[in-house]
């Protein structure tokens, strides 16, 4: 689809199914809803009880109804199944008629601009980020990569910038370390190689690459570790995985929100290095007895340009 239409939503669809099995109450927010299918992409739940004129326990029994634990997880649901469908030119006009009223008071003097809606946007998605990822899980994910024989990392497209900064942090402290961005014959011989020990990391954020998808099931069919870096469960490669790790990216234009993913992708990096310390030390300066031997850096000071008496 080239455009927003939140009236094709499978929630509303939901909505429409149960609507003879509601209360009056619900019905209105049922009727409001269907009337009004932006609302669930922007409306809060109070402002929500105030258009509808019911209270906002009505409205959490209506998500419970629907099958939601509350108005907070049937936005997401809404959200995310419209992220999924957007086409970039759709992300693009959807962000641009329909831009996130949340700021930051840091950036007061910025105004209602690109950069304020971006940075606002960015700094959202890693407050969620904090409060959706479990501690065991990361651990969990840290113990696997430590004893891991060989580790894949596999995302293309747009995410494709997201593997290889994993790969190449990574590969600074780990042996046996590929990255995978395309389907070409080169990259299809590093699936042979992971057996099960072995761990492979499926990235995919909206659009969902059709090409990541279909790469991931190679990885499945070597009974290795799958670890996904996804957004929702609504993801093609959610299902593929014995550990998923939804990174909320919320709905951007037609540039990826990504400091979340990478955020994490960081801490995950820093937390292997920090479990095997002495390990990481060692490899750390064997890669700089190379960058110098090299010449990989420039370490020359820069003192600005000459000064003509």
């Amino acid at each position: 689809m080239s455009k927003a239409n939140p009236g094709k939503l499978q929630v509303l669809e939901k909505i429409k199914r149960q609507y003879d099995q509601l209360t009056p109450a619900q019905k209105a927010i049922a009727g409001y809803i269907l009337h009004n299918p932006e609302s669930l992409l922007f409306m809060s739940i109070n402002k929500m009880s105030t258009a509808v004129q019911v209270s906002m326990a009505s409205i959490v029994r209506f998500c419970n109804v629907l099958g939601f634990d509350g108005y907070t997880q049937l936005i997401k649901e809404a959200q995310q199944e419209l992220q999924s469908q957007l086409s970039s030119s759709g992300r693009f006009q959807f962000r641009h008629t329909h831009p996130s009223t949340k700021t930051i008071k840091a950036l007061k003097n910025w105004g209602d601009s690109t950069f304020s809606r971006i940075l606002s946007h960015e700094i959202e998605n890693l407050n969620q980020l904090a409060e959706s990822i479990k501690v065991e899980e990361f651990t969990q994910a840290v113990n696997l990569i430590d004893k891991a024989d060989r580790i894949l990392i596999l995302g293309c497209m747009a995410s494709a910038s997201l593997a290889a900064y994993m790969g190449r942090m990574l590969c600074k402290i780990l042996p046996d370390v590929n990255v995978v961005d395309s389907d070409d014959i080169l990259h299809s011989t590093k699936f042979l190689q992971l057996g099960p020990r072995s761990v492979a990391f499926i990235i995919a954020f909206p659009r969902y690459p059709s090409i990541t998808v279909r790469l991931a099931r190679n990885a499945v069919e070597r009974k290795c570790h799958i670890v996904s870096i996804t957004d929702s469960h609504l993801s093609p490669i959610s299902g593929l995985d014995e550990l998923t790790f939804h990174i909320p990216v919320g709905i951007p234009g037609f540039v990826d929100a990504y400091a979340a993913p990478q955020t994490f992708i960081s801490a995950l990096c820093a937390g292997v290095a920090e479990k095997r310390s002495n390990r990481a030390k060692f490899a750390l300066s064997k890669y700089d007895e190379l960058a110098a031997k090299n010449d990989l850096y420039d370490n020359q000071v820069w003192r600005g340009r000459p000064r003509k008496d």
